[in-house]
């Protein structure tokens, strides 16, 4: 069994990875990811930080979770001279009666509204089953990349629902992977963390997918457009794009996805937006 250094222990390796339109991962030893060629300019984004800012908190639950988003929104706020609100996560119990998709669009939503991007509108079951079959053939596969069942594209529209009624979005999909000798603590929301905050070597290009602008609000209610999906498989072993196996891993993937105004919404529809649950 491989032995991890007391860094690794307390950080465990971490991929990520990102595909959007035009794009194409690239590989090396210790890091796979993917520029999206056609997103559009950064500067039509909220402004990225001007390094990576690594996790500063413990891996505990909600105390740590809102620690290290502050602490980065801290620093992102000294890089750049802006004024981003701290965030104040729900309570330990409701937290954990979120599931995956609810927690990753809590975390999402926030870092969108406070930038000045209206919310997603939802989780949605069909991007989601999208999401959960290609994480778990990846790990089935002992595989890594955004194209090895397909394209992202492809992967959603297949699905007829979505095939049937999507509006063109050059985004689609974030990927990433965790590994360790033994269980991981927080995989969701560190990989959200990751995507936001440490994402310097991929241009921003994960970021630039969670703060994706350009949806058409054009279906469902007014100021929110755009469903997310989150897939994860916990389980090992699993070597993928790493050199050697380990014991156990943590595969997280993130597709989006832009409905047509035709997109038959459920006639009671909850959604979660940070701090509250609202029924349209």
């Amino acid at each position: 069994m491989r032995r991890l250094s007391r860094f690794e222990r307390f950080l465990f390796p971490v991929l990520i990875c990102m595909l959007a339109l035009g794009g194409a991962p690239s590989q090396n030893a210790q890091q796979i990811s993917a520029a999206g060629a056609d997103l559009q300019s950064p500067d039509d984004y909220p402004p990225n930080p001007t390094a990576d800012i690594g996790w500063s908190a413990g891996v505990s639950g909600v105390t740590d979770i809102q620690k290290a988003f502050n602490h980065a929104r801290a620093q992102e706020n000294a890089q750049l001279s802006i004024s981003i609100p701290a965030l104040t996560l729900p309570s330990q119990s409701v937290w954990d009666g979120m599931d995956d998709g609810q927690r990753a669009l809590w975390l999402i939503n926030r870092e969108r509204i406070d930038r000045g991007l209206v919310p997603l509108h939802s989780v949605e079951t069909n991007v989601t089953s999208v999401a959960q079959n290609y994480a778990q053939y990846l790990f089935d596969n002992d595989t890594w990349g955004h194209n090895e069942d397909g394209s992202p594209w492809d992967r959603l529209n297949s699905n007829p629902a979505i095939g049937a009624c999507h509006d063109f979005l050059s985004v689609a999909e974030n990927l990433a992977v965790f590994v360790a000798t033994y269980s991981i603590p927080l995989p969701l929301e560190r990989s959200v963390y990751a995507w936001m905050y440490e994402d310097a070597g991929s241009g921003w290009g994960h970021r630039m997918a969670i703060l994706y602008y350009p949806y058409n609000d054009n279906s469902g209610p007014a100021g929110r457009e755009g469903f997310l999906g989150i897939g994860r498989v916990s389980d090992g072993p699993y070597q993928g794009p790493f050199s050697s196996s380990w014991p156990y891993a943590e595969l997280t993937v993130m597709n989006i996805f832009d409905p047509c105004p035709t997109w038959e919404y459920p006639t009671v529809q909850l959604f979660y937006l940070p701090t509250m649950l609202r029924r349209p």
